[in-house]
């Protein structure tokens, strides 16, 4: 019966930390940064056969309030995953030059989801920028209201789950199939 408990719970905690992960990927996060420059590199992707595509993938150089050098990737994430449906790249290319010109180096919210593994050359994806106060404090108001609807879902689901099996487990039909499945394999206590 422990090694039953301890599967049940290694299962529980791989789909909260899937769940978890998964929100914390595509969730907009915002970083308070200085824009040091931008790039663009033209990136070949081979798809099936011999067909290889390029696209152009824009970057914002930045370094943040601790002087920690952070990029992120500028790119459309157009109608596809996740749903940002962000269309304008090369605007927010524009606007990170303007500011890096800007003589007095502003400090600029960048609005942003993904995460930066370096093994893996993946960018965090710039959404937006706004420019603050080198002290600005963000508070995630969408982040906090999403993952609190999220969790009622998620209890009503698991209270109306678990009322449905409650009455089933009482009713007739169930107690029959019950003794049906008993009588023909046994209770299996021998």
């Amino acid at each position: 019966m422990k090694a039953l408990q301890i599967i049940k719970y290694s299962l529980l905690a791989s789909m909260v930390a899937l769940i978890v992960g998964f929100l914390h990927y595509n969730l907009p996060r915002t970083d308070v940064v200085q824009i040091k420059g931008t790039d663009v590199k033209r990136l070949d992707r081979r798809h099936s056969g011999d067909v290889t595509k390029t696209r152009d993938v824009r970057y914002l150089s930045t370094v943040t309030r601790k002087d920690k050098v952070r990029v992120f990737r500028n790119e459309d994430t157009g109608w596809g995953w996740p749903p940002y449906l962000k269309f304008d790249s090369a605007d927010l290319t524009a606007r990170a030059q303007l500011l890096v010109q800007d003589p007095e180096k502003p400090w600029v919210r960048v609005r942003y989801y993904g995460w930066r593994i370096k093994v893996l050359t993946l960018f965090p994806n710039a959404v937006s920028l706004k420019v603050v106060d080198k002290n600005y404090t963000h508070l995630p108001i969408f982040n906090i209201v999403f993952v609190a609807v999220l969790i009622v879902v998620g209890v009503v689901v698991w209270l109306s789950l678990r009322r449905l099996l409650g009455r089933l487990r009482n009713s007739e039909r169930f107690q029959s199939l019950s003794r049906s499945v008993t009588d023909r394999f046994g209770d299996g206590q021998r």
